[in-house]
């Protein structure tokens, strides 16, 4: 029993330091700028809410714990760390992570097994992790892509299906989630900063794709004003539901009109999704001449791709590589890597052209 004990007492001990606030930004000999999530970790401990182990290193490729979860997004919500006692009987005051286990709890956030346990030194898996995150990030925003792993009577599937709406996980390449893979130090990382910044959100982003650049502000010249386009968080309400998250704000400088939109690339294509109800499928993939869809909101109309490395002309700068989707005769221009550049009328007069990214 002593044993025991002690093996415990180690392993909270370990807890702690693998997680506790660092002084000053370390630089882990462990984790050098070539490793994929350098800078996801370098933000977090900048912020406090992970740091290294006592010997310098901050072990990269380690399992994640149920404890250390609970702690990071502890520390990444603001919540009370301070020891106290839990409802579960693995979890005693004394427990390096009590504080944040009964808060997360208390929250919500994360739950126990039917046994009264918690198991905080059993590693989690991807699956449990993004319920947690989704939990905590407060996730409302769904996704089209599909997991071919991940069904939808799955405890975890809406979970996943939220991650990958807000920019947190693309997957794997070959179209899996894994959800009863465990995670890693660094993945948990990865994950955590994505749902933070716009920044570490970009990255998860195809560069082949036809979305906006999450990072950049698009300013497009109209005839009664400019519109100005912004991925950031907000806190609205849509059909008397409250939301908090990051939206793409769309606010007209002459009339003062702000609406939240969001956007979602899949397989599929490029979606506009109104928060809390339909969206339009805007671009099909794989880019194809004639290639014909349904609008999504209008069954009856159709938009259909009638050019490719079309020449553009904006104040922005001049396309040579534009994508042209015709729909009733109006006609969108997209381009790799910006997205919508300019749209015309059936007429041939200009509504909306790209005026400066910013």
């Amino acid at each position: 029993m002593k044993r025991l004990f002690t093996l415990i007492t180690v392993l909270a001990l370990t807890l702690v330091l693998a997680v506790q606030p660092a002084a000053a930004a370390a630089k882990f000999p462990d984790v050098p700028k070539t490793n994929r999530f350098h800078d996801e970790i370098q933000f977090l401990v900048d912020k406090q809410i992970i740091s290294g182990y006592s010997n310098g290193s901050f072990q990269p490729k380690r399992n994640v714990t149920r404890g250390e979860a609970a702690i990071m997004i502890g520390r990444t919500l603001g919540l009370d760390g301070t020891k106290r006692n839990t409802k579960f009987k693995d979890v005693p005051k004394t427990y390096g992570a009590s504080g944040y286990i009964a808060a997360a709890t208390e929250k919500g956030i994360i739950g126990g097994y039917p046994d009264g346990t918690f198991q905080p030194n059993k590693s989690i898996s991807r699956g449990d992790m993004a319920i947690i995150l989704s939990r905590g990030f407060e996730l409302q925003l769904g996704s089209k892509r599909e997991f071919k792993d991940v069904g939808s009577n799955m405890k975890a599937s809406e979970a996943i299906n939220h991650m990958a709406g807000n920019y947190i996980t693309t997957g794997y390449p070959d179209g899996t989630f894994r959800p009863q893979g465990l995670v890693t130090r660094e993945q948990f990382a990865a994950f955590v900063a994505r749902g933070l910044s716009p920044e570490f959100k970009q990255r998860t982003q195809n560069k082949d794709g036809y979305a906006y650049d999450l990072t950049k502000t698009y300013v497009y010249g109209q005839s009664d004003g400019d519109l100005q386009v912004t991925y950031k968080k907000v806190s609205t309400k849509f059909a008397e539901v409250p939301f908090t998250g990051f939206l793409w704000e769309f606010k007209h400088s002459g009339t003062g009109k702000i609406t939240y939109l969001a956007q979602d690339e899949s397989e599929r294509g490029l979606m506009l999704v109104y928060p809390i109800s339909s969206g339009v499928l805007e671009l099909a993939y794989p880019i194809k001449i004639n290639s014909t869809w349904q609008t999504g909101y209008d069954m009856d109309g159709r938009k259909t791709i009638t050019g490719v490395n079309k020449t553009v002309k904006t104040p922005y700068k001049t396309f040579a590589n534009a994508v042209e989707v015709t729909d009733d005769g109006m006609k969108h221009y997209f381009v790799k890597g910006i997205g919508l550049v300019k749209v015309i009328t059936k007429s041939g007069e200009t509504i909306s052209e790209l005026k400066s990214i910013q």
